[in-house]
Order: structure tokens, then sequence, then C-alpha cells
């Protein structure tokens, strides 16, 4: 199993690993109001398989696979008793919920932490016919004020 190395400050930043400009704008906000609750975050996280090559690959072709095509988590965040793992996104959806679920299973398979590991969205809407599956699926979801 891998170790998440050592995890940066959740400090404000004009622009975080891999967001997309209103994923950089939901996470600032939250930030801006919720960072104490973070002791440590760390962007972009890896999980999961990369691409086939097939048999002919070389291995440089393999780590340039293994950098760029393996999923990629927007934030973990060390918490108090645990880790969320976070996806963000202006509106939390059906494509937010299976995308943090998916992560979650992935980033405990793959990394080494103790605690809890929780899915979480960060967002600043949400479809108010998925409450349901929140609660079932055991996602919390952030919204920005």
């Amino acid at each position: 199993m891998a170790d998440l190395g050592p995890g940066q400050k959740p400090v404000l930043r004009p622009h975080y690993p891999h967001m997309l400009t209103e994923d950089n704008s939901v996470w600032s906000k939250f930030l801006k109001t919720d960072s104490h609750r973070l002791k440590e975050v760390w962007y972009d996280v890896k999980v999961g398989l990369p691409v086939f090559l097939g048999v002919g690959a070389s291995d440089l072709e393999r780590r340039i696979a293994a950098g760029v095509t393996r999923k990629r988590i927007d934030v973990v965040c060390s918490v108090a008793g645990g880790f969320w793992v976070v996806e963000i996104k202006p509106r939390a959806s059906m494509l937010a919920i299976g995308q943090v679920i998916s992560y979650v299973r992935l980033f405990a398979i793959e990394y080494r932490v103790s605690g809890q590991v929780i899915p979480v969205i960060v967002c600043d809407s949400y479809d108010e016919d998925l409450v349901d599956e929140f609660d079932e699926l055991g996602v919390l979801v952030l919204m920005n004020d």
C-alpha cells in the first residue's frame, strides 16, 4: 500500500492542481469558511489503474500512461477521526455521487491511512432528488452559503 506523503496546509490559492475554474471557485469558498476543519490536504491524488497499453509498449510509454491516465481525486483531507475523499462540483449530482463513492473504494485499496474514510462532496448547490442517496450511501454534502 502507498503512503500519501507529506500534505499541505489548507490555505487559499489562486488555483489548485487539476481543478476546473468553476471547481476552483467552489473550493476557495469552502476554504474561506471551513478550512479550520482540515488538518492537511493532498490535491490531485491518483488512484486506480492506468490504461492498458498492450504487449509492445515501452517502459517510457507505461510510465507516461501511469502518470496521466489514472483517476484523480480532487482533494484528500485529513480531519479529526480520519480522512475525507472530496469531489468538488458546483452542483452535487448523480455524477458526483458516482465519482466520490468510486474514489473512496479505490483510495482505500491503494493508500494506508488510519481512521475512517468518508466520501464528501463540496458544492454550491445539490440535486434535491438525491438527498436519500446521499444519506443511504454515507456521502457528506458540504454546501457553501
